[in-house]
C-alpha cells in the first residue's frame, strides 16, 4: 500500500500520521492463527534442542541479527532449554567469501550446508518474498527436512511458494514491514521470557516444598 495521492501537500506529519495508521492496519490484519503456529514452532525447536537460523538482506539482515540477540540472550532463562540461534549474515568473513569466491546468491545457502539438520527450523525475513538467495536457503533447508518459514510483505513472492509455513505482513510499504519484524520478535521473546520466568519459578516452588515435606 501507498500513500493517497490524496493527501496533499505532502508533510512529515501528514507522513507521519499516514504511516503510523498504515504499520497499525497492517499489525490488526496479522493472522492470530499463525502468530500460534509461528509460536508452536519456536517452542518446538528450543525444547528439541533443534537449531533457529534468522535470514534476511540489508535491513532485514540487521534484524535477523537482533532476532538472534534477543532469542539467544532475551529469551534465555537459568535452568530452562534455550534457543539455539544463528544468523548466517552475522558471519561476514564467510559471507563476503562465497559472495566473491561463488554468488551472492549462493552466500546463505552454502553457509546453511555445513549446519543444517532435520527437525531444525529456518525463517527468512523478507519485504519483496523475491530475493535469490533467500530463495536458494529455503532450497536447502526443504531438502534437509528443516522446517522453512517465510515472513513477507504483501507482495508474497516466491518464498510464499517454497516455504512450509508463511506469514504474511499485508503492506507493501518496506518500512512497515520491516517494523513489523522487529515488533515479531520483541513480542515473541518478552512472551517466550516471561513464560519460562514461570516455569522457573514453578520449579523452584515445588523443590522447596517437596524439600519442607520430607
Amino acid at each position: 500500500m501507498t500513500m493517497p495521492d490524496a493527501v496533499t501537500p505532502r508533510t512529515l506529519t501528514d507522513y507521519w500520521r499516514w504511516y503510523c495508521a498504515e504499520f497499525d492496519r497492517t499489525r490488526a490484519a496479522i493472522s492470530d492463527r499463525d502468530l500460534e503456529r509461528l509460536y508452536a514452532e519456536l517452542e518446538r525447536v528450543r525444547q528439541e534442542g533443534r537449531q533457529l537460523f534468522v535470514l534476511g538482506n540489508g535491513g532485514s539482515a540487521a534484524t535477523a541479527a537482533h532476532w538472534v540477540c534477543d532469542f539467544g540472550k532475551g529469551a534465555a532463562v537459568p535452568g530452562q532449554l534455550r534457543f539455539r540461534v544463528h544468523s548466517c549474515a552475522g558471519e561476514l568473513p564467510w559471507l563476503t567469501a562465497l559472495a566473491n569466491d561463488v554468488s551472492y546468491d549462493a552466500s546463505l545457502a552454502e553457509q546453511l550446508l555445513n549446519w543444517i539438520r532435520s527437525g531444525d527450523m529456518v525463517v527468512a525475513l523478507s519485504v519483496s518474498g523475491d530475493s535469490e538467495n533467500l530463495v536458494q536457503a529455503g532450497l536447502v533447508a526443504r531438502r534437509a527436512q528443516a522446517l522453512f518459514v517465510a515472513i513477507v510483505g504483501a507482495r508474497r513472492g516466491r518464498l510464499a511458494e517454497l516455504a512450509d509455513f508463511t506469514l504474511v505482513l499485508p503492506s507493501t510499504d518496506y518500512g512497515v514491514v520491516e517494523d513489523l519484524h522487529l515488533t515479531l520478535n520483541h513480542a515473541f521473546t518478552q512472551f517466550i521470557r516471561g513464560d519460562l520466568v514461570d516455569r522457573a519459578e514453578a520449579a523452584l516452588r515445588d523443590q522447596t516444598n517437596g524439600v519442607r515435606g520430607q
